[in-house]
């Protein structure tokens, strides 16, 4: 799981503009500066790199949950 969460923390960095060091996990995905826009574009972007389907919900709301929702699939 850390492998997809680092995977996961690269991309949103990388969208953000930011280091990877400034994402935090454990906070929301509003939490560290996203809007839903910014969420659907990462997800196309996650899903794509990761070879997986994710269906959003208000529980997938973190870093960390997201990861162990893929992994778990």
């Amino acid at each position: 799981m850390e492998q997809k969460k680092e995977t996961i923390v690269r991309i949103i960095a990388e969208y953000m503009d930011k280091e990877e060091s400034e994402i935090s996990t454990s906070k929301t995905f509003t939490e560290i500066g996203l809007d839903s826009l910014d969420i659907m574009e990462l997800v196309m972007q996650i899903e794509e790199e990761l070879d997986c389907k994710i269906e959003l919900s208000q529980e997938l709301n973190t870093i960390d949950k997201l990861a162990e929702y893929i992994e778990n699939k």
